[in-house]
């Protein structure tokens, strides 16, 4: 027994001064999501991406697969040539995503800056998708054609919505001499697409609900006068929440109170959307400290 303590105390003496040398840090980049490590070039931008990744843990990416794009569950989205031109029946389109080209990714960054970061206080941009995929080309494009679709055939997106990240357009020479209706344009559809992916993540007032009846016994031309904007929605709260986000993205205030805008008392007869319109910017003020009605009120011209 004495000799098996004795061997027991040796090993533990051995271990403890067993010199490792001195630690040193990896020289390596530091591996973030699966395999792309950050910086991902040398240019002033990097910097950028750097620190927005630092502080918001969302990784900007202006390079990427077909696999990081077009991933689903129930499959992957992402166009291929090879397979996608095949001709056949029944096909829903694809999307082709191109890496951004790097001589335009900082005046990219810039409008994401100005179209969605800066309207976002600091607890919204903590919500943003875990990846930001920066494009030169970002097409909804027809499959089963049985021919590769012509440039009038694909559709130019603004920005996609993947499963886990948002497509941004406009990595390309086209972005310096994007009209002020373009920008605005992009400005809404990022908004929104944004607002679709954080919606399930953010709180949503009681009371906005309890202004509307959500039921099936109501007719197309009475949607109006119940608080409702959508009849597909009649029985749908969040989206029935998600219309009226859009609504103030979409809209200046000015205009939803003009003759004919959703808050006019010629549209609105109860005086339902306004009630509603009013908790919902109040609440997201409140709450989050966040002014939706500017997104909309932020127009260019």
């Amino acid at each position: 027994m004495k000799e098996i303590l004795w061997l027991f105390f040796g090993c533990v003496l051995l271990v403890s001064c067993y010199d490792e040398g001195e630690l040193k840090p990896s020289e390596a980049p530091e591996l973030i999501y699966g395999k792309y490590t950050l910086p991902q070039g040398t240019h002033d931008y990097d910097d950028d991406i750097v620190a927005f990744y630092k502080q918001y843990s969302s990784l900007i990416l202006y390079k990427f697969t077909s696999k990081d794009f077009g991933w689903f569950p129930t499959g992957n989205f992402a166009w291929d040539a090879a397979v996608d031109t095949i001709e056949r029946t029944g096909g829903v389109p694809k999307y082709d995503a191109q890496v951004a080209d790097e001589l335009y990714v900082g005046e990219q960054l810039q409008l994401l800056r100005d179209k969605l970061f800066d309207y976002l206080p600091d607890t919204l941009m903590h919500l943003l998708p875990q990846k930001l995929l920066l494009c030169s080309v970002l097409d909804a494009v027809p499959v089963g054609l049985g021919y590769n679709p012509k440039p009038e055939q694909r559709q130019a997106l603004n920005v996609y919505s993947g499963f886990y990240h948002l497509a941004i357009n406009w990595g390309n020479a086209k972005i310096l001499t994007m009209t002020p209706e373009e920008r605005n344009r992009f400005k809404i559809d990022v908004c929104v697409a944004y607002m679709k992916a954080v919606v399930g993540s953010l709180e949503q007032p009681e009371e906005f609900f309890m202004v509307s009846r959500y039921t099936e016994e109501i007719d197309k031309d009475q949607i109006y006068a119940n608080g409702l904007l959508d009849y597909e929605h009649r029985l749908k709260l969040d989206e029935d929440w998600l219309d009226y986000l859009k609504l103030a993205i979409e809209n200046s205030k000015e205009s939803l109170e003009a003759e004919g805008g959703m808050l006019h008392a010629s549209v609105d007869v109860n005086g339902k959307i306004r009630e509603k319109y009013t908790i919902m910017v109040d609440f997201l003020k409140s709450k989050y400290g966040f002014d939706i009605q500017a997104i909309g009120d932020d127009i260019e011209s």
